[in-house]
């Protein structure tokens, strides 16, 4: 992935996902923090490098985990600003940027599997398939859109257009997404 292509996909995924240097509870009430990156435990978060906002120093893992109790024990479904008040501890962005990295790498290798041709796609379309293997999943990616992921195999960048709204995302990044797939139907 070039560097001018690795930023346009972290804009666009920051942009549906959201940033947040703090932990918050996501829509399922899971703790997520960075570009919802979910944390499955405690220990989960200690493997991170949290810095106490204040004072800018690392994070003791016993500080980070019961942190991740407490934002874990609030109410969910609330906008991530909202659990700011439980929290002391922040990653970097310098941080959250390597975190996203890693996830996107792991998920355009998969892309590449997926798609055979993948690295001959117009660069809007190859945006456009990591945003939605990033929402989904690549196995959910290929799963719950079979028409989609057919097209997308035969480079049919109109079909992709008509066939890739996701439920339960903003329609902005939907319409976003539709819009890039149009981009290569031109």
């Amino acid at each position: 992935m070039s560097r001018k292509f690795r930023e346009r996909v972290r804009e666009l995924i920051k942009e549906g996902e959201g940033c947040v240097s703090h932990m918050y509870l996501d829509t399922v009430g899971k703790v997520t923090v960075g570009v919802g990156n979910m944390l499955k435990k405690p220990s989960s978060a200690a493997s991170l490098p949290f810095i106490v906002e204040a004072s800018g120093e690392k994070a003791p893992e016993e500080a980070i985990e019961e942190e991740f109790e407490q934002v874990s024990s609030q109410e969910s479904a609330r906008p991530a600003k909202y659990y700011k008040q439980f929290t002391q501890l922040v990653l970097s962005d310098y941080e959250i940027n390597q975190l996203l990295d890693m996830r996107l790498d792991k998920f355009e290798i998969k892309l590449k599997s997926d798609f055979p041709k993948y690295d001959d796609y117009p660069e809007d379309a190859r945006l456009a398939l990591i945003d939605m293997a990033y929402d989904l999943g690549n196995k959910g990616l290929v799963k719950k859109f079979p028409t989609f992921t057919n097209a997308a195999r035969k480079a049919d960048w109109l079909t992709c257009a008509n066939e890739c709204k996701r439920k339960q995302i903003q329609d902005s990044r939907n319409d976003t997404v539709k819009s890039l797939f149009l981009n290569c139907a031109s």
